[in-house]
């Protein structure tokens, strides 16, 4: 208890002489002295010149979202853009390799979404869709490389049905 006093008393001194070195007219009676008015005590800062002046922002100030949502959506809608051209190059027999590469492409694209949209709002929703345009595209791949066209266009555009519900959720 005795600590605290001093460090109290110790305090009032520190806020008088920082008040301007005039103390209360309590200290001058013998009192301890009282703590000075804010104005007194706390001077107030003033910048250097106008090209100085301190940037401060409230803790709740608002934010700039992060970036998770648009780079989400970007890479779905390169995977989009790439199943696109699976797609237009699927049915022409010297193109059925080009149609398997297009798939092995969305693929990697698909799995390079998945790994982008983990902090997105809907991440469980975009990541199941995700999922089962992955399957599809490992199906096309599998039926392009065989010859299959018509269930390798189906497979295609299961793909592009699943991409395009998880950027509507992105």
């Amino acid at each position: 208890m005795k600590r605290a006093k001093s460090l109290l008393y110790s305090i009032g001194i520190a806020v008088a002489i920082a008040g301007g070195g005039a103390a209360s007219p309590a200290a001058a009676e013998g009192h301890p002295p009282v703590a000075a008015p804010l104005d007194e005590a706390m001077p107030v800062a003033t910048p250097l010149d106008e090209g100085h002046t301190p940037v401060v922002t409230p803790w709740d100030a608002a934010r700039q979202p992060r970036a998770t949502g648009s780079v989400c959506r970007s890479r779905i809608q390169t995977a989009i853009a790439l199943n696109e051209k699976a797609l237009a190059a699927d049915g022409q027999r010297p193109d059925a390799d080009e149609a398997a590469r297009y798939n092995r492409r969305t693929q990697a694209e698909i799995s390079s979404a998945q790994t982008d949209c983990r902090g997105a709002s809907r991440a469980r929703e975009i990541k199941r869709e995700l999922d089962a345009a992955q399957d599809s595209a490992k199906a096309a791949e599998r039926h392009n490389k065989a010859g299959d066209e018509v269930p390798a266009r189906h497979a295609e555009r299961d793909v592009k049905a699943h991409l395009s519900e998880a950027r509507g959720m992105a």
